[in-house]
């Protein structure tokens, strides 16, 4: 990690909106001043919220559609609080108290979140992806002195701090994308195909979409090891010239981000000594209701 870029004021990404708002009486208006923040800035906060899960996931349906929550409903957990549980909305950290095992541990990486989109009919991989999560329990001691944060790495100014040769030869380039999560035996799971440098389907911008370091160049595919090697190398270049912006949480905290725009990685703590619960609902939103 870049430790000096990572200390500065990001310019972009980490802007708080809707200041003194209740996201579970959202008005229209500021649906649409939500969604046209996170359009310009990649990622945004909205802060003091309380709201149980079944009320992120009503309001994700409001601003964004249903399109991804759907999920079949499961049987409640009698170790986790009733309100933190409801289908669509995933549960993260250490919800049942102190201990080793951490829910999302594997999400301590640099990643993009899309690789599963084509799953989806109708669907591609430039679809807009949005994430956002809710930190419910986030201890106010920090972990070891470090206080508890997700970093973020706008892939927007990674495109354009790149020289243009650079630029022009990675547009010529696409990568197979597999989903860095774990798969249970016997479950394959289709490599995905996306160019390295895509354009935002509402800002017309271009960034670059690098998955995570299980992304093969194609052309690579029968070489995994050289695959794994140009990732890492392509990555170093880019985080050296790429300021990263540190989210630091409060509790109440909805973080939102735009994975077409951003890759982010969550930070370790020591889960036997500090308690963390987050709510992640995960949201596919086709154009025509970005626009409405």
């Amino acid at each position: 990690m870049n430790k000096l870029l990572t200390g500065k004021q990001h310019l972009r990404l980490g802007k708080e909106v809707l200041q003194d708002c209740n996201l579970g009486d959202i008005t229209d208006q500021q649906v649409q001043e939500l969604k046209q923040s996170l359009w310009e800035h990649g990622v945004i906060v909205v802060r003091k919220q309380k709201l149980t899960a079944s009320q992120l996931k009503d309001f994700a349906i409001q601003t964004f559609g249903d399109s991804t929550i759907g999920r079949r409903p499961k049987p409640l957990d009698p170790e986790i609080a009733p309100d933190l549980q409801s289908p669509g909305v995933s549960i993260l950290g250490n919800p049942k108290g102190l201990s080793s095992e951490v829910v999302g541990k594997f999400a301590w990486q640099w990643h993009h979140d899309k690789d599963h989109l084509p799953k989806t009919e109708g669907l591609d991989m430039n679809t807009l992806y949005i994430v956002m999560l809710y930190g419910v329990e986030i201890p106010d001691e920090g972990t070891d002195g470090q206080p508890h944060t997700t970093e973020f790495l706008d892939m927007v100014e990674a495109y354009n701090n790149l020289d243009h040769q650079h630029r022009q030869q990675l547009e010529q380039l696409w990568m197979y994308h597999l989903s860095f999560i774990p798969q249970q035996p016997g479950v394959e799971i289709p490599r995905k195909l996306h160019p390295i440098v895509s354009t935002h389907k509402v800002t017309g911008r271009k960034g670059l979409y690098l998955g995570s370091d299980t992304s093969i160049l194609k052309g690579l595919e029968d070489q995994p090891e050289v695959a794994k090697q140009y990732w890492q190398e392509l990555f170093a270049a880019i985080l050296s010239c790429t300021p990263v912006y540190a989210h630091i949480w409060q509790r109440g905290d909805i973080v939102f981000w735009d994975n077409s725009q951003v890759m982010h990685t969550g930070m370790p703590y020591d889960a036997r000594k500090y308690q963390r619960i987050a709510l992640r609902v995960s949201v596919e939103n086709i154009l025509k209701t970005v626009k409405d």
